[in-house]
């Protein structure tokens, strides 16, 4: 009877640790979109940091809009696969290029919003880009549209 008592309680905790394993790598799978992101970013003459926020997206209210938040990591992965094309698009314009010359840092951030598509706005060197997370994937000129009405 030990020994099963002693393999659930092995196995139990394997599936925990899996799980945190699994979510680990899908965090870092977020964080290399992002990083991606800022690869992305060729025409504007300087290189550009592209954040998650995690904090942001940890404190959506997941249990209220009865949601699961491992569920949309592939949809957060996929929103941030257009940004840099994007931001990059607006430097094809010389105005918006010497007005993104003043961002270093673009922090993508997930909300709940539903008033929302994706919204800029800028603080010192950082735009940030909040985006509802629970419509369709966006594509590069939804991103483009927000840096522009902010810039």
């Amino acid at each position: 009877m030990r020994f099963a008592t002693l393999m659930i309680v092995i196995l139990g905790s394997t599936l925990v640790a899996d799980a945190g394993v699994a979510e680990k790598k899908e965090r870092d799978s977020i964080d290399e979109a992002a990083t991606k992101a800022a690869t992305d970013i060729t025409d504007c003459g300087k290189k550009f940091k592209v954040t998650f926020d995690w904090k942001a997206f940890d404190s959506l209210d997941w249990k209220g809009m009865k949601r699961e938040k491992q569920e949309y990591y592939a949809s957060e992965r996929n929103n941030l696969a257009h940004l840099g094309e994007g931001i990059n698009k607006l430097c094809g314009d010389k105005d918006y290029k010497v007005a993104l010359a003043k961002v270093s840092t673009i922090v993508y951030r997930s909300t709940n919003n539903d008033q929302i598509w994706v919204k800029a706005a800028i603080s010192g060197s950082t735009m940030t880009l909040d985006n509802y997370s629970f419509g369709s994937t966006r594509g590069a000129s939804d991103y483009e549209s927000a840096a522009k009405a902010v810039l």
